[in-house]
């Protein structure tokens, strides 16, 4: 089974405010950048979002790492 680390984060000004998201899939040294943001929105909601639309990107079943700052989402 393929191995895929996954690298999130978000964040919001004011909370809420604007706010973003990213998320960094790396499979065997090749990485792939995602991102988006929402002009109303919180900043769990963008932790969240980084790491669903991380896994949504994937194409088939593997094995995940996950690496996350956001103790939200962690507990």
């Amino acid at each position: 089974m393929k191995h895929i680390d996954i690298y999130t984060d978000g964040s919001c000004k004011c909370n809420p405010g604007p706010g973003g998201w990213g998320a960094i899939l790396v499979y065997k040294g090749i990485e792939k950048e995602l991102c988006g943001g929402e002009p109303q929105t919180t900043n769990n909601r963008m932790e969240l979002t980084a790491v669903i639309e991380g896994l949504a990107a994937l194409k088939e079943r593997c094995q995940v790492t996950l690496c996350t700052d956001s103790r939200y989402l962690v507990d």
